[in-house]
């Protein structure tokens, strides 16, 4: 009963799940939506895959070491309008980057 509330609250909050595991992004759908704005262009549509792929290789073999705040928050960034590697990689190298040089205010 226990697991059936999970794969239920799984299912409403992407987010949480995707705060364990690399989330999973329909590209396909992704980069269709990116070449309908260039007119339909084929070459616009396989530049996006080949770039959401490269984001997504990258990702795989750094998400275990990136925090689980920083996972969370971007996987949520990454997945507004379908979901993009590109957006969600870019979004985890600002937090790691904004989170080694904190800065203060002063009065």
């Amino acid at each position: 009963m226990k697991s059936r509330w999970l794969i239920v609250a799984a299912a409403f909050f992407p987010a949480l799940s995707a705060a364990q595991g690399l989330p999973r992004f329909n590209v396909e759908k992704h980069c269709e939506e990116v070449s309908k704005v260039g007119g339909g262009s084929h070459t616009i549509y396989n530049g996006c895959i080949q770039m959401e792929q490269g984001s997504y290789n990258n990702l795989r073999s750094r998400w275990d070491g990136v925090s689980a705040r920083i996972r969370k928050h971007c996987a949520e960034v990454g997945a507004f309008g379908g979901g993009s590697y590109q957006i969600l990689d870019g979004c985890i190298n600002m937090e790691e980057q904004a989170a080694g040089s904190k800065k203060s205010f002063s009065y």
